[in-house]
């Protein structure tokens, strides 16, 4: 009898015996990994040479994008002076509920960047790869993509020079294929003149310089050139007598659009993305926002008046509005403009609005910036191998 019971202890102490986490498997491990929070994934590259392998794994990039909270992008343009001695981005991930104690809790990466007397601006992102312009001239500007977490950059070549030569507007889309998991840097051209839309387009890792697809068809009226990456396609704002959404299909390379509703105020209209969700926000006379969000993409049906804040409440602030991320209690996140009367210049601003109690709340966590954009994107390592900067530019 003794002897059994010792047999069914040992037996017992076997089976619930601790597994040491190096020897699970690398599946397994890549799954625990990309659940951790940025600082924490920079600490466990460190830990080993198997654990560095398998956060370089693209299979850890693409896990690691679908499960990460949404973060704030701050570029911070160096000057080598005492107060900012080289350039920089600031991350700041969003949780949900966003329980930050410090009051700036934004992560630190230094970068390599630095060119003299250019003021380079975050002009899009996609999957944590950022796209960086100094926006010199239409017609000759430098242009950098870059990837944050792992300190790479790149400078893409010069566009061609655009046979429009007056009446015209230049701006740059960045976006990525799915299907063929290309990422492509796009231009637009656009000619006051003939009311034309000419776009040229580079591959990243693919394309050794631009490629112009010429003439993509009759542009509306009046284009409004902010462009918003979702569902594989760059979207942006035109107006022809009344609003619409025109769109560019990254993998197709196509363009096209579609009708807003009438139900839309006649007012200025403002487009972007939250939460994978076309966005509008219409803005009336009294001061009112009215967020219109279409919750099955492509079905100009399912347009739904999400959120709606009064006058009184907006009157404070002034600028760019954009939506970050609606809360599980329904609570809307959004990164708000406004001039700071001491200093004169522009204050980004945290804020929640909660549709129950309508009370617009501002979240001190943030510096004071006079970066006039903030990108909201997935942090994650794209570039997962060095291979992938082959046939570009080359880093500077």
């Amino acid at each position: 009898m003794r002897r059994s019971k010792r047999k069914r202890q040992a037996s017992r102490n076997t089976a619930t015996a601790a597994v040491p986490i190096s020897d699970l498997p690398n599946h397994i491990l890549c799954d625990i990994l990309s659940r951790l929070p940025l600082k924490s994934i920079f600490i466990c590259k460190r830990v080993c040479k198997t654990w560095r392998t398998i956060i370089r794994e693209p299979e850890f990039t693409k896990l690691h994008l679908s499960t990460s909270p949404l973060s704030l992008v701050f570029y911070r343009h160096g000057n080598h002076n005492n107060y900012s001695p080289s350039s920089h981005f600031e991350i700041l991930q969003l949780h949900d509920p966003l329980v930050i104690a410090r009051r700036n809790p934004t992560m630190k990466l230094k970068t390599d960047i630095y060119f003299p007397h250019m003021n380079f601006q975050i002009v899009a992102s996609c999957n944590g790869t950022i796209l960086l312009s100094n926006f010199a001239s239409n017609d000759d500007p430098v242009m950098i993509v870059c990837n944050p977490l792992r300190v790479e950059h790149f400078v893409l070549p010069k566009p061609p020079e655009s046979a429009l030569k007056t009446y015209k507007s230049v701006r740059f889309g960045f976006g990525h294929s799915p299907s063929t998991d290309q990422y492509k840097v796009v231009r637009f051209t656009h000619s006051y003149y003939t009311a034309r839309l000419y776009c040229d387009i580079y591959t990243i890792g693919i394309d050794d310089e631009w490629r112009n697809i010429g003439d993509i068809g009759q542009a509306p009226e009046q284009v409004l050139f902010r462009f918003f990456f979702l569902n594989g396609a760059l979207h942006w704002l035109g107006y022809g007598g009344s609003w619409f959404i025109c769109y560019f299909d990254i993998e197709k390379e196509q363009f096209g659009s579609f009708p807003l509703p009438s139900d839309f105020g006649k007012t200025f209209l403002h487009l972007g993305v939250v939460d994978n969700w076309l966005y509008i926000r219409d803005e009336h006379p009294s001061g009112a926002w009215k967020f219109w969000v279409m919750k099955d993409y492509g079905d100009f049906g399912s347009w739904t008046l999400e959120w709606v804040i009064e006058g009184p409440v907006t009157q404070r602030f002034n600028g760019p509005v954009k939506p970050l991320k609606m809360m599980k209690d329904g609570t809307l996140l959004m990164m708000l403009r406004s001039n700071n009367p001491r200093t004169n210049f522009s204050k980004a601003t945290l804020a929640s609005y909660n549709p129950q109690t309508k009370v617009l709340k501002e979240n001190k966590m943030l510096k004071s910036t006079r970066n006039s954009d903030v990108q909201i994107v997935r942090c994650g390592n794209f570039f997962g191998r060095k291979s992938k900067w082959n046939n570009c530019a080359g880093p500077l």
